[in-house]
């Protein structure tokens, strides 16, 4: 997703770490092991792409038909892709042109589009048409705000009636047909009774953030641009929003997380994402002392982006019980650490500094923060 400032949120850390002792280095590198992490596909990329939100929440929903025991089923992410490009050029022309229009999204646009569209397994429909490996929508994504420009300009005088089947064209040419009817696994579906087999249903997810201008336990639409959708939010404490997430992963859920990754506490070639003390830069080898974050210091600050998202599957501990989030990249498999390649591991601080969102199934929230959000 596009790094677009939103109005509120957090500071960048950017500064520089006191030399340590060399003696210690050796005792001191950061060293990782496991303490839960659940069923999840495979790492995939989502090459020259803005499809992140799309990549994250299938890898969210394949975890959530595992944890159901559904089974292991490979989702489509770009069938989501070309389903939300469409609902996204009839919310573009029918606000004249005054609405967002990109690649970017986010999670609970796809529980959407399956709930609209349905859903279809990946070897149905995997979007590559142009003979390549790797997705690129560079080209495409700028052939569908062109086209849509030109009909909001509306040069012949009126909105023809079959600018819709032009639009469809252009997804058709780039990425594939809308798949009417297939098969998979012996058995004959569309893409609408494929998920309602599988048993997805977008009330049971929540997405929950920690925001102080707007009152806490309350819902509102979170004003960043790739909420073009105008999706509700839940409010809730910082604190309440960690603990809500390590209590979930903890009891066998795993968590849609939108953040900021542009920060330089960011490092996937390391796979590690921290949040370093003020005047001091992250250390990504060395287990390091971090900033405290409170929710003031969270609000405060300007620089916190919605930028990308991703999936976290679990959580790990350092050699001093230093807590992380595993969290799953769409990035491909080669970059991070030995034992997590493909993911980040994030520390608390980073988490309570860069979180935008997190996208969760109901049943993971306490009786205790259900009862103040009312539910």
């Amino acid at each position: 997703m596009k790094n677009i400032t939103l109005f509120i949120l957090a500071l960048s850390a950017n500064c520089v770490f006191a030399q340590k002792d060399t003696s210690s280095v050796v005792e001191d590198s950061l060293k990782f092991e496991t303490v839960v992490q659940w069923g999840a596909n495979p790492v995939e990329s989502q090459g020259k792409t803005g499809t992140c939100w799309s990549f994250s929440t299938s890898s969210f929903l394949e975890s959530e038909l595992i944890r159901m025991k559904k089974g292991s089923h490979n989702l489509s992410e770009i069938f989501i892709a070309r389903q939300v490009y469409v609902r996204k050029a009839e919310n573009y022309v029918g606000r004249h042109g005054k609405a967002q229009f990109g690649e970017g999204s986010l999670g609970h646009d796809l529980l959407n589009a399956v709930d609209n569209y349905g859903i279809v397994p990946n070897e149905v429909f995997n979007g590559l048409k142009l003979n390549s490996e790797k997705h690129n929508h560079g080209e495409l994504a700028n052939i569908l705000e062109a086209f849509l420009k030109a009909i909001v300009q509306n040069k012949g005088g009126e909105l023809t009636p079959v600018w819709r089947d032009a639009y469809s064209g252009l997804l058709d040419v780039y990425l594939g047909a809308y798949p009417k009817e297939f098969t998979y696994q012996e058995k004959v579906y569309t893409p609408k009774s494929f998920a309602e087999n599988l048993g997805i249903k977008k009330d049971n997810y929540v997405t929950i953030c920690s925001y102080t201008h707007q009152p806490f336990y309350s819902k509102f639409i979170l004003d960043i641009p790739d909420n073009w959708d105008n999706g509700s939010f839940y409010n809730v404490t910082l604190d309440e929003l960690v603990s809500t997430t390590k209590k979930a992963l903890n009891d066998g859920y795993t968590i849609e997380w939108d953040a900021d990754v542009s920060n330089k506490g960011f490092n996937s070639k390391k796979g590690i994402a921290l949040t370093p003390k003020e005047d001091e830069k992250p250390d990504f080898d060395l287990a390091s002392e971090e900033m405290d974050v409170t929710q003031e210091i969270r609000q405060e600050n300007y620089t916190v982006t919605d930028d990308h998202l991703m999936h976290i599957v679990g959580l790990a501990k350092d050699q001093n019980d230093k807590s992380y989030f595993i969290v799953k990249n769409s990035w491909g498999d080669e970059r991070g650490q030995d034992n997590f390649k493909g993911h980040v591991l994030v520390s608390e601080a980073y988490f309570r500094m860069n979180t935008i969102s997190v996208m969760l199934h109901k049943d993971a929230v306490s009786k205790g923060l259900k009862n103040k959000l009312s539910w």
